[in-house]
């Protein structure tokens, strides 16, 4: 069986709602990345979160989120701002990438003694959500975070698998290469391939990037006939999938 069929929801064909503008990214944090595995450095962290904003705020949410989000993005490098479309109702995604824990930390701190973020963005929206999520997420072994360098939408697939990453890693990282392979030529490509580190425990998360909603679709169709999956599913526990359209703030587009 696919195991992307296994953890996908329905995904839309009509991507209308899409405004998004071309650009170009430099490989500068790959280049980075692998200089820091040569050098003995840990590589960096990648905290996941996920906002539930109430429905009948979500317009102001991210109307307020356009004009002051820049006083959150000063303090530490944003890696992408997505609104969920499908698998997550009224529901912002978004991932930080920090050198380290301590870092992270440093960076809450000064957000705590910041003002101007305070008064101008976190206290109007803290009220708009009823629900707030996080995880701290690390690289799969032999993968490097994957620049786009043309506008798309986004998938994010979550699994939870069973045992240790020292158990499943290397067939989730065949998986991966087998979809990449099988999706390339139409434009799919893997964003990054990370497991979890602190919060939901043995999970994995894969960001794909498609040049049309239709690329998950398709996505789910190829990796159906590959033995890859068929490798993989029985690691699997459960798994989720959502559709994500990056949203103007996004470094990532």
């Amino acid at each position: 069986m696919s195991v992307i069929v296994n953890v996908r929801h329905t995904m839309i064909r009509n991507h209308g709602r899409q405004n998004m503008f071309s650009r170009r990214f430099t490989i500068g944090a790959v280049e980075q990345q692998r200089q820091g595995e040569e050098s003995g450095a840990r590589p960096p962290v990648y905290e996941l979160r996920t906002y539930t904003v109430y429905a009948d705020k979500m317009r102001e949410f991210l109307d307020l989120t356009t004009k002051e989000f820049h006083l959150r993005t000063v303090h530490s490098k944003l890696f992408g701002y997505w609104t969920s479309e499908i698998g997550g109702l009224n529901q912002v995604v978004h991932i930080w990438e920090y050198g380290s824990l301590s870092e992270r930390a440093g960076v809450r701190a000064k957000l705590a003694a910041d003002p101007e973020w305070i008064k101008r963005y976190l206290s109007r929206i803290v009220s708009m959500m009823p629900c707030q999520d996080n995880a701290l997420l690390t690289l799969l072994p032999g993968r490097q975070i994957s620049l786009p360098s043309n506008k798309g939408v986004y998938e994010l697939q979550t699994m939870q698998l069973h045992g240790t990453p020292a158990v499943w890693s290397k067939a989730l990282l065949t998986y991966v290469q087998a979809c990449e392979a099988a999706r390339q030529a139409e434009g799919s490509m893997v964003v990054g391939a990370w497991n979890s580190v602190l919060g939901p425990r043995q999970m994995a998360a894969v960001l794909w990037q498609h040049p049309t909603p239709d690329g998950s679709l398709s996505l789910a169709e190829a990796s159906a006939t590959l033995p890859e999956s068929e490798a993989l599913a029985p690691l699997i526990a459960s798994g989720h999938s959502k559709l994500l359209l990056p949203y103007a703030v996004s470094p990532l587009q």
